[in-house]
C-alpha cells in the first residue's frame, strides 16, 4: 500500500514538473543574419524545392477613419422586448403585462436546467441550459399562465397580453 502512494506521487510529480516546464517555455526571436523580412512566406516541398507564396492582397489592409463603421448602443433594449431571468429557482418576474407583439425572453442565470411550457401549449422552450436564452412573442390578446417542465412547483409565472 505504502508503495502504490509514493509511486503515485513520484507519477504525479513527474506530471506536475513537465506541465510547468511547458509553461516556462517562451518563443525566441530568430535571428535572420541581417536580411531584411518582406510578407512573402517560403515553404520547403516534397522536393526540397522552396516555394515562395505572397500575401492575399488586402489581409494586412487598416480601415481609416472615413472606413469606420455606424456606432451602436449595445446597452439600448430593443422596442417591444421584455426579459425575464430565471436566477435561484426564481423568475425576475412572476406576473407581466405587455403589449401584443411583445417578446419575452427568458435567460437561464444559474446552473439548474429549465424547459418552460405554457398550459395550454402557445409556446415551450427547450432544455435551457445556464447561459441559454428562449424567446417568444405574443401576438395575440389574452393571458399566458407557464411552469417550468422541469421545477413545476417552483417557477410558475403569468403574461398578460393587452
Amino acid at each position: 500500500m505504502d508503495k502504490k502512494i509514493i509511486v503515485l506521487f513520484l507519477v504525479l510529480g513527474i506530471i506536475l514538473s513537465g506541465c510547468q516546464i511547458a509553461e516556462e517555455q517562451t518563443e525566441e526571436p530568430v535571428e535572420t543574419g541581417g536580411e531584411e523580412l518582406n510578407d512573402t512566406a517560403e515553404t520547403e516541398g516534397e522536393t526540397g524545392e522552396i516555394n515562395v507564396t505572397e500575401p492575399e492582397e488586402g489581409l494586412n489592409e487598416t480601415i481609416g477613419p472615413e472606413e469606420e463603421t455606424e456606432d451602436i448602443n449595445a446597452t439600448e433594449p430593443e422596442e417591444n422586448v421584455l426579459t425575464i431571468e430565471i436566477d435561484n429557482l426564481t423568475l425576475s418576474q412572476k406576473y407581466v403585462t405587455i403589449e401584443k407583439g411583445t417578446t419575452v425572453v427568458w435567460i437561464n442565470k444559474e446552473n439548474n436546467p429549465h424547459m418552460l411550457a405554457a398550459h395550454y401549449g402557445e409556446f415551450r422552450s427547450p432544455r435551457l441550459e445556464q447561459g441559454d436564452s428562449f424567446n417568444h412573442t405574443f401576438d395575440e390578446v389574452g393571458e399566458y399562465t407557464y411552469i417550468c417542465a422541469i421545477f413545476k412547483t417552483q417557477i410558475r409565472g403569468t403574461i398578460t397580453v393587452e
